[in-house]
């Protein structure tokens, strides 16, 4: 993995959690858990790996995906004028069988360093994410869009410093915040719009220094929040994972 992506991911966890976690890699699938990753597989013409976006339309055709360069290549190929004549819709698959083949690397404008990627316009410094546009500096991620830092988001828009968010729009330095707009130090948050320095709040409007949708106060709210990020780290430190998301806080432990 390129330097450069190690390091802004060890920049984002710093300003979440106050402490930086090394080596991204190792976070790999806890970052890929509650987003949708790419389906993997091998070129239909060579050994090179083919990263398909997990979006309907590319699934019928993933057993004829190829790499973007075998594409160019492919789109020589072409019927004769009595070749295309003969075509009918029972001979149709056999005399195009040679031509039958996509690619998910639809690549446009300037790029840098996009590593295990697919599907991506402007963006660059990137890990294993799929269909981003004017993006940088983001990892394990689905559809970060005019964003930079992300890591493990899915459909987060305009956003920055954010690790596992989704379908969100606008958020700044959020952590398991989904579904939300226009906020920013947020952290286990679900729906909410023009909301700064909320933990575990839902369903909430212009809230400031909140837990569980009550407003504490700076000094309190910022004792708490010291409390939990120091736990998040150490546990993150040890198991590379934390068994606690957005989607599940709410359901209690199982018996």
């Amino acid at each position: 993995m390129d330097e450069q992506i190690e390091k802004s991911f060890e920049a984002a966890t710093k300003i979440l959690f106050g402490k930086s976690l090394h080596s991204m890699q190792n976070y790999g699938k806890w970052l890929e858990a509650n987003h949708r990753p790419a389906k993997k597989h091998k070129s239909a013409l060579s050994n090179q790996m083919v990263y398909d976006p997990p979006l309907v339309f590319y699934a019928p055709a993933s057993k004829k995906a190829v790499k973007q360069g075998e594409a160019l290549e492919l789109g020589k190929l072409s019927l004769s004028h009595e070749e295309a004549k003969a075509l009918n819709l029972s001979n149709f698959a056999q005399k195009t069988a040679k031509m039958r083949h996509h690619t998910s690397d639809a690549i446009t404008g300037t790029n840098t360093m996009m590593e295990e990627c697919s599907l991506y316009i402007d963006s660059s410094y990137c890990f294993q994410v799929y269909s981003t546009v004017e993006s940088k500096f983001c990892g394990y991620s689905f559809w970060p869009r005019n964003s930079e830092y992300m890591y493990g988001v899915d459909c987060v828009f305009n956003s920055k410093f954010c690790l596992k968010c989704y379908n969100s729009v606008n958020l700044t330095r959020c952590f398991e915040v989904s579904h939300s707009a226009n906020s920013s130090d947020c952290y286990f948050c679900h729906n909410l719009d023009a909301c700064s320095e909320c933990m575990f709040c839902t369903n909430a409007k212009s809230l400031r220094y909140a837990i569980f949708n009550h407003e504490v106060g700076k000094e309190q709210y910022l004792r708490v929040k010291k409390m939990v990020l120091a736990e998040i780290a150490q546990k993150l430190e040890k198991d590379k994972k934390l068994d606690i998301n957005i989607f599940n806080i709410g359901c209690g432990r199982k018996k």
